[in-house]
């Protein structure tokens, strides 16, 4: 069965800025996300951020427009910000207000149909926050490295967890390219892996609901690590298991 996943894109003009080369800006996705679909027979689809629809409840209409022509959800990082740099963050909403509101609409219409959601770095951050989790207001300044198709920190996942079964293990190597963390995780969600300081690297609803953030980036460690693409193979199970329910 062939699965389309949807995946949010990033608008330049909240991250980089007005380029005199691009009037309006470009809405951009690293290729890892659409790579690691492909590579597990799904259909990757990137979402273009409605920059223009501003009021909530046509965003409503317009995220749930969309979901109903896709079996999963992909919350994407945050695209290289370039407009803020720690210690100076805003929150997740200053940053990419647009973006934000949307994929706030996404995320709530996403849990209502219980279409699987995976996110990754600010795509973890902001299905805690849509969901009632909290972010904190201090950054780290630990967490950055250069490239993320490396590793950089273990984590240690909690036993008994979905991630562990994913995985198969209780600790992992993971890349690092975030300076907020979680606070806390919704009602409904576990912390299922955290890092050697204790931050949130890993949430997952409670029960069959497959909804999972990471702190990292398995997309871009798909390639290489066999645990990210553990991970990225039960994300595309779990959709095709929804979409057989749909069809059925």
């Amino acid at each position: 069965m062939t699965v389309f996943i949807g995946i949010t894109t990033v608008w330049s003009e909240e991250t980089w800025g007005e380029m005199d080369d691009q009037p309006g800006g470009i809405l951009y996705n690293p290729v890892q996300y659409s790579n690691a679909m492909y590579d597990c027979n799904a259909v990757p689809l990137l979402i273009a951020l409605p920059t223009g629809i501003k009021g909530e409840s046509e965003q409503k209409r317009v995220a749930g427009i969309i979901l109903d022509r896709l079996s999963g959800l992909f919350i994407s990082g945050g695209g290289g910000n370039r407009k803020f740099q720690a210690p100076n963050m805003p929150c997740l909403e200053e940053q990419q207000p647009q973006r934000h509101s949307f994929e706030a609409a996404l995320l709530k219409e996403a849990w209502k149909k219980k279409i699987p959601v995976i996110g990754a770095c600010r795509g973890h951050q902001m299905i805690i926050e849509t969901l009632g989790g909290k972010i904190k207001s201090d950054t780290v300044c630990d967490h950055q490295q250069q490239k993320d198709q490396k590793t950089a920190h273990s984590i240690e996942i909690e036993k008994g967890s979905k991630l562990a079964g994913i995985v198969g293990a209780e600790d992992w190597e993971v890349n690092s390219l975030h300076c907020q963390v979680a606070e806390s995780a919704p009602e409904g969600f576990m912390v299922s892996a955290r890092s050697p300081e204790g931050y949130i690297e890993a949430i997952e609803a409670e029960g069959t609901a497959f909804w999972i953030g990471f702190q990292f980036h398995p997309e871009a460690m798909y390639s290489f690590d066999p645990k990210a693409k553990k991970v990225i193979e039960a994300f595309i199970r779990a959709a095709e298991d929804y979409e057989a329910r749909q069809v059925g």
